[in-house]
């Protein structure tokens, strides 16, 4: 075979691994969850005491899902799909309280045992979910997903906040240094002030 007729059949051999990939249907056990619209990306404003809680680790279907506030920890691993691997948990975790949005993690620590962690959701997650942030508790790393908001002006609102009080309306952030009317108008939406 020549040279020119190798590069034939590598084309079309990878032609046809190509069409093949495209247009099968992928082969999965789950049925699937749901498709993905265009108002899924449209900005969805947070019901009062409803909570986005990311559930992550030995769970059946991992994904960030709405909670009402004061459900337990089971209540969002249960819309999870629940627990896989046959682990157990302490009970006392699984009746914890959420009070705030946050990450649950469940993680296998071998002979049937496993470790459930709740924490914090990553700073960069919040604007995605549409979760406010709050002002007055935030972060440096939180501050700095607002839109327009740099390390610098992060730090001038907690340098106000520690020096001056805490904020008690949204107006209160122009005694930060570098937020004017146009700053406040662009993050007054991702903020959440007392």
């Amino acid at each position: 075979m020549t040279r020119e007729q190798q590069w034939v059949v590598l084309f079309l051999g990878s032609f046809l691994v190509l069409f093949f990939f495209l247009t099968s249907q992928p082969f999965s056990p789950f049925p699937p969850l749901r498709s993905v619209g265009a108002d899924d990306f449209i900005r969805k404003e947070t019901g009062e005491g409803e909570l986005q809680v990311e559930v992550d680790g030995s769970v059946y279907r991992r994904g960030v899902y709405p909670v009402a506030r004061g459900e337990s920890v089971l209540d969002a691993l249960e819309k999870a799909g629940g627990i896989k691997d046959k682990i157990s948990l302490s009970p006392a975790i699984l009746q914890t309280k959420i009070e705030k949005s946050c990450r649950i993690n469940v993680m296998p620590e071998g002979e049937g045992k496993g470790k459930i962690t709740v924490g914090p959701l990553a700073p960069q997650k919040l604007p995605l979910l549409s979760i406010p942030i709050p002002i007055n508790t935030a972060s440096l790393e939180e501050l700095m997903t607002l839109p327009g908001i740099g390390p610098k002006i992060a730090q001038a609102i907690i340098d106000c906040r520690e020096q001056g009080g805490k904020f008690t309306s949204a107006e209160d952030l122009f005694r930060v240094r570098g937020i004017g009317s146009k700053k406040l108008a662009a993050i007054r939406k991702h903020i959440r002030v007392p």
